[in-house]
């Protein structure tokens, strides 16, 4: 749990210490080494290839990947990533530098730069991915095909020199076409129209495309990429081919530029704004999603908002090279951990390696053929296309893939920052179509199906089950169905599973709890989970509702309104000659001489039992139901253990609580090994185990859980007292009155009044002597088996009651 507190500190300087010495290690100085040159290799002709995709000169792209490879090697959240130009970023760059010039990329880049630096800061990291998966894969289709199609023109050798560029095809510039659709029927006229093809283009294109499609299913060990460049060259040069060349539109310098301020249009910002904020969230998402593969292939765990930072930084630095916007880009981090990468020194040695290369073939590179580039960029698309993940969404959900496909439209259609925001729009209006499936079901049972023994029920009282969350989009439909009801005396409604409620659910209970009142029927809530229980306490409605109305256990609320409507309009059910019988299954049963029904509703004489009607206990079924201050602590740990069956839940493996509880042996929990102090005293009673306590406060321990248990014998010793003499005298040789004092004595220094009001005067008493240590009370009911929080708790605890209710709202 310590992990997930460092994943959300910013620029965490003793990590990034940590990572530096690593560096340094003499056992991974060689694999480093190696893995850099293996990722430069193949992201030499990745950062000419794309840089031309950006509009930018191909010498940018070099000096881009060289300076921000190690900036984010530095000050970024992992060790693996390789940062540089992506074909995600090309295709939004290359329509601000049409539109603005390298400047506005320039000033794009710092923007997102500053932005990407305070979403770190403020510890957004595990936020910004919180993109639904239909959208990303959309979105990613989208980039794929325009990237790909982006590169058709020098791949078919039309270029920007069109033979018949002032013969513009009919509809053009019709101002309701799309200026992607435009696009495409401009270059489908050139091919076919007027025959623009370049047939020996086409012809290095696809030696290019081939070599770099094939290879790599024949060895992993040379980059079929930069072989493919290669080869497409030395054919250009051999035959001498007339096709356009790098050199063709731009030199490649073979010294590293030195840094000097850009010339930025701030008065553009307005306008460009839009554009910056596209960058920051496809930059931020992109490299959180590389870092994420980069876990699963080692085993490590990156820190998303230092990530972050040191992405934001690199787009605040490159600027100043001349360089573009980059992100974490999956395919080369992913060379670099096959290659044998193991610390930030290779991605910095992918950079001294580029450096290296340009300087000594430049020149060389500048004869490359566009062609040869625009088939990098090609395969480069078709691989950004997810092509298995929409075989499996459209598998799994037709709704989700119609949102990527739409996702996808619009990114082309408008652009994709539109095509994210179509997306998400629609993401959460199939959300709210599928949280408003509220199940509701009537019981016709006190048990869960299948269960023994069968409560019978009275046929006044009739039971509904709430599966899903309560909130505005399943309000309307809830409050139908239930204010239907007639000819009954009590509505209990089963809220187990109805983890989440906002406002509308909170107003809707209350309106149905009014209408059920005009029909004298009252409204009682059972098992209600914390953040709903909490949301109610917060508004005022829990007092509208009636505390008195509100049960953490199903089995008691029941009990307890049949018992109530046995002394009121059921009265006649207690009359063996009633005629109610054949129609009521509780006055049947009560009817005969034994039974469950019997036993829990009438004493020895005939009369009904009476039972204390407050329950204070707060169910908790999941992490939903746990306030945020239980969240990451080791109280999470003891739920998730006991009350969840998670049995493999991570641990550090140390003493971390320490547990005080009964000595009753029906009472067991399910504890990770050498995990937690157990302290166990009559009814939870901690005095005199204050010694015990803080030795384990003196080991590093710093919570502790209070638990008490329902049916406590500390909480009525009069049921043990004969037992309890009559043993030390007959079994043990105690001389009567010497057993009797003992008992007496110590029954005074022990005994409960009840169970819940004593664990919380406990836990407070502690509280006070060991002020550093986080004391919960809670309660354990034999029944189920479970522990439960206390209502009262979440009350005296206000901090956990606001945090809680907020995070509902």
């Amino acid at each position: 749990m310590s992990n997930n507190r460092s994943e959300l500190s910013s620029f965490n300087w003793q990590f990034l210490l940590n990572e530096w010495r690593d560096m340094f290690d003499k056992k991974t100085l060689v694999s480093d080494l190696w893995a850099g040159l293996t990722v430069a290799l193949v992201a030499l002709p990745l950062n000419l290839a794309l840089a031309i995709a950006a509009g930018v000169d191909p010498s940018i792209g070099i000096t881009t990947g060289i300076v921000a490879a190690i900036v984010v090697a530095l000050f970024g959240g992992q060790r693996f990533a390789i940062t540089g130009p992506a074909a995600a970023m090309a295709v939004v760059l290359v329509e601000i530098v049409r539109n603005y010039g390298i400047g506005g990329v320039w000033l794009v880049g710092l923007i997102a730069g500053i932005m990407q630096i305070a979403a770190g800061a403020f510890r957004l990291g595990r936020f910004i991915s919180f993109i639904p998966m239909p959208v990303i894969v959309g979105f990613a289709n989208a980039i794929g095909i325009l990237v790909a199609f982006n590169a058709f023109d020098d791949f078919f050798g039309v270029g920007k020199h069109l033979k018949h560029a002032h013969e513009a095809a009919p509809l053009i510039n019709h101002p309701s076409l799309p200026a992607f659709a435009r696009d495409i029927y401009s270059l489908i006229w050139c091919l076919f129209r007027f025959a623009e093809t370049n047939l020996v283009t086409v012809a290095v294109g696809l030696v290019a495309l081939v070599i770099a499609a094939g290879l790599p299913r024949l060895t992993k060990a040379i980059p079929g990429q930069l072989v493919a460049i290669v080869a497409a060259t030395l054919v250009t040069a051999l035959l001498k081919l007339p096709i356009p060349k790098i050199g063709d539109i731009s030199s490649i310098p073979n010294t590293f530029p030195p840094p000097q301020f850009p010339a930025l249009p701030f008065d553009q910002i307005p306008v460009l704004f839009a554009s910056a904020v596209t960058v920051f969230m496809l930059g931020s998402i992109e490299s959180l999603l590389s870092a994420t593969v980069a876990d699963g292939m080692t085993g490590k765990r990156h820190n998303a908002n230092q990530e972050l930072v040191g992405q934001g930084l690199a787009n605040i630095i490159v600027p100043f090279f001349g360089g573009i916007p980059v992100t974490g880009v999956i395919a080369r981090t992913a060379v670099n951990i096959r290659a044998g990468g193991r610390t930030r020194l290779a991605p910095i040695t992918h950079s001294l390696v580029l450096i290296i290369l340009t300087f000594f073939f430049a020149k060389y590179a500048e004869q490359i053929p566009l062609t040869a580039l625009s088939a990098i960029l090609i395969l480069t698309g078709v691989r950004l296309i997810e092509w298995e993940q929409m075989r499996q969404i459209w598998k799994a959900s037709k709704a989700e893939a119609t949102i990527s496909l739409i996702t996808t439209s619009a990114a082309l259609v408008i652009d994709l920052t539109a095509g994210v925001l179509v997306g998400l729009i629609f993401s959460c209006g199939l959300f709210i179509k599928q949280m408003s499936l509220l199940k509701l079901s009537v019981l016709t049972t006190a048990d869960e199906p299948g269960s023994e023994p069968l409560l019978p029920r009275c046929k006044y009282i009739e039971v509904y089950s709430i599966d899903g969350p309560l909130f505005f989009g399943a309000a309307e439909r809830f409050a139908e169905t239930i204010v239907q009801v007639e000819d009954i005396k009590v509505l209990i409604l089963r809220l187990r599973s109805v983890h989440v409620m906002d406002m509308t659910g909170v107003e809707t209970l209350v309106s149905i709890k009014k209408q059920l009142e005009r029909k004298g029927i009252l409204l009682v809530l059972t098992e209600l989970q914390s953040h709903p229980l909490v949301l109610l306490e917060r508004t005022g409605r829990l007092k509208e509702i009636g505390e008195s109305n509100i049960y953490a256990s199903f089995e008691e609320a029941l009990v307890v309104n049949t018992k109530r409507l046995l002394k009121d309009s059921c009265k006649p059910c207690l009359d063996k000659n009633s005629r109610r019988k054949q129609s009521c299954d509780l006055a049947y049963a009560l009817s005969t001489s034994s039974g469950l029904a019997k036993r829990l509703f009438l004493d020895d004489t005939g009369n009904v039992i009476n039972l204390p009607t407050d329950s204070r206990l707060v169910p908790v079924s999941s992490p939903l139901d746990l306030p945020p201050e239980l969240i990451d602590t080791p109280f999470q740990v003891l739920f998730e253990q006991h009350n969840f069956g998670n049995k493999n839940y991570e641990v550090a493996g140390l003493s971390q609580l320490v547990i005080g509880m009964c000595v009753d042996y029906r009472k067991s929990l399910d504890l990770p090994k050498e995990w937690a102090y157990v302290l166990r005293r009559e009814g939870a009673n901690m005095d005199g185990a204050e010694f015990a306590i803080a030795l384990a406060a003196s080991k590093g321990v710093k919570h502790m859980a209070l638990i008490a248990h329902n049916h406590c014998a500390m909480a009525n010793t009069d049921i043990l007292r004969d037992d309890f003499i009559n043993t030390l005298v007959e079994e043990h040789g105690w001389p009567l009155d010497d057993a009797t004092r003992f008992f007496d004595e110590n029954r005074r220094s022990k005994e409960i009044n009840s169970e819940i009001d004593f664990v919380l005067s406990e836990a407070t008493r502690l509280s006070h002597a060991f002020r550093g240590l986080n004391i919960v009370p809670m309660m354990y009911q034999l029944e189920t088996d479970r522990l439960y929080l206390l209502r009262d708790w979440l009350k005296l605890n206000s901090a956990a009651s606001t945090k809680f209710t907020q995070r509902g709202n």
